[in-house]
C-alpha cells in the first residue's frame, strides 16, 4: 500500500499552520489488501468505515473512507487513488516529510502542486461556497510559489477542468507579489 496525506495537513507542511479538524490521506491499495487494512485500523478501537460499505457507497463516488477516534475525537478521511490520471501521477510525486516534531515522525505528502490541483478542484466542486481552499492556496503560494512547477500545473489543471480557476488564482498571487 502506498499513501500520501493531502488536504490542509499538506498545505500547512508548504505554508503554515491552520486549525484543522482532520487528516485527509490518499491511498493506493488494492481491494484484496483493502479488508487486511481496514481490520488493521478497527483493531485499533477505532470506527472505521466496513469494507461493504466502501464498496457500496464510498468507492465509486470518490468519498472518503471514514476513520474516527471517537475518544479524542480525532478524524481520518481516507481517498482511495485511482490508478490513472491525476492520481497516479500524484502518487509519483509525493514527498517524504516531517509530520510531527516531537516524537518526529515522516509521513509521505502529496506535492504542493498536487495538493494546489485538488485544492481548486474541491473549490469548484463546492462552487466557490468553501473558502477554505482559496486561503489554504494563497499561503502556499507565498511560501513555496516561486519553487512550483508551473508547466505540472497548467498542463493538470486543463486536465481536470480547473484550469480558468488556476489561471486567476495564479494571476491574482503574482499580482499581489509584485513589487
Amino acid at each position: 500500500m502506498r499513501s500520501a496525506v493531502g488536504g490542509s495537513v499538506a498545505a500547512m507542511a508548504y505554508s503554515e499552520p491552520r486549525t484543522t479538524i482532520d487528516i485527509d490521506v490518499m491511498i493506493n491499495v488494492d481491494h484484496g489488501r483493502l479488508e487486511l487494512l481496514v481490520d488493521e485500523i478497527a483493531s485499533w478501537n477505532v470506527y472505521i468505515d466496513s469494507v461493504e460499505t466502501i464498496d457500496e457507497f464510498l468507492r465509486p463516488n470518490r468519498m472518503p473512507i471514514n476513520v474516527v477516534d471517537g475518544i479524542s475525537g480525532v478524524k481520518a478521511d481516507l481517498y482511495m487513488a485511482y490508478t490513472s490520471g491525476l492520481d497516479a501521477m500524484a502518487m509519483t510525486r509525493r514527498r517524504r516529510l516531517p509530520l510531527y516534531e516531537q516524537p518526529y515522525t515522516e509521513a509521505w505528502f502529496l506535492s504542493p502542486e498536487d495538493v494546489i490541483l485538488y485544492k481548486l478542484d474541491y473549490y469548484r466542486q463546492s462552487q466557490g461556497v468553501s473558502t477554505k481552499h482559496p486561503k489554504d492556496i494563497g499561503k502556499m503560494l507565498r511560501v513555496v510559489g516561486d519553487q512550483l512547477d508551473l508547466d505540472y500545473l497548467d498542463t493538470w489543471s486543463q486536465a481536470i477542468g480547473i484550469s480558468t480557476i488556476w489561471q486567476a488564482v495564479w494571476r491574482e498571487h503574482s499580482n499581489a507579489s509584485k513589487p
